[in-house]
């Protein structure tokens, strides 16, 4: 079967194919990592390298338009704040209204901002489980994208959540410059962000009917 692909052109010192053993490697699979030759070496859509029967394998899936991967992360940061604008909104009306004393007022106004924060912890937990299961939170659901491994699989927690998010934070504080880096990522060609090569993953269309591009 010939590949629709040119393969790599360097070849691998000493390494011989998994199915020609007669052929010396050039490549290993990205997805079962195995010794591939010249003849077996398939550049896939995401730009990796697979073996004959991993190319196969590999879903063909459009990458998320850069712009509607910001809508979706607006729609997530501000579906985060609903809860403390809630808070916010009904603490301010009770100041207005002069409802109790100055005591009480304190004490509501404590009240609702650590409901706030518990409605928050409550909002963050369904976002998470939402994207390890279907690998969409809510604001990829309304721009019709989702996370998925690089070869089109769908990604576990520990990627999605460890690898993609806390990781990147993680080193964020320690080095600010972090996600500034890691935004500029997304203008490379194949659309991924720093995070999404720590975690081996990518954010596509969910299908053909999924929100235009806006830029």
């Amino acid at each position: 079967m010939q590949s629709q692909y040119e393969p790599p052109p360097s070849r691998m010192t000493g390494a011989r194919c998994a199915v020609h053993v007669e052929a010396q490697a050039i490549a290993t699979c990205t997805r079962c990592g195995t010794y591939a030759c010249a003849q077996c070496t398939v550049l896939g859509p995401d730009r990796e390298y697979y073996c004959q029967t991993c190319i196969s394998k590999v879903a063909v899936l459009a990458p998320a338009p850069r712009t509607t991967r910001l809508l979706a992360q607006l729609v997530d940061s501000l579906v985060m704040s609903v809860p403390l604008f809630v808070a916010m909104g009904i603490f301010l009306v009770l100041m207005l209204a002069k409802v109790g004393d100055d005591e009480s007022r304190a004490l509501i106004g404590v009240g609702m901002f650590g409901l706030a924060f518990l409605m928050s912890l409550g909002v963050l937990g369904y976002q998470a489980y939402q994207t390890v299961v279907t690998g969409q939170s809510i604001g990829k659901r309304m721009m019709g994208i989702r996370v998925v491994r690089n070869d089109g699989s769908q990604a576990d927690f520990v990627r999605v959540i460890l690898l993609r998010n806390v990781v990147p934070y993680l080193v964020n504080l320690g080095c600010g410059l972090f996600w500034f880096v890691d935004v500029l990522f997304i203008y490379a060609e194949d659309q991924r962000c720093l995070h999404d090569h720590i975690a081996d993953t990518r954010v596509v269309k969910v299908d053909d009917e999924a929100p235009p591009s806006f830029g």
